[in-house]
């Protein structure tokens, strides 16, 4: 199974290729990296929150009232 920081990294480094291949400007090239690394990285914080919130939610409202466990 994956997990959402597989799939964030694999649509990433195929932005990345694709930079890699068509642009051939050095500095536009790095600058364009950049984003997409910091693309990834809040991607990454924003997948992580969601499943961390969902848990919780499911662990303290899941729950039919009266339910002890």
């Amino acid at each position: 199974m994956f997990t959402p920081a597989q799939i964030i990294d694999s649509v990433q480094n195929g932005k990345k290729q694709i930079v890699e291949t068509f642009v051939s400007d050095k500095t536009i090239k790095k600058g364009l990296i950049e984003i997409i690394d910091a693309q990834t990285a809040f991607c990454k914080t924003a997948a992580e929150n969601s499943l961390t919130f969902g848990k919780l939610f499911v662990e303290n409202f899941g729950k039919f009232p009266g339910q002890t466990k």
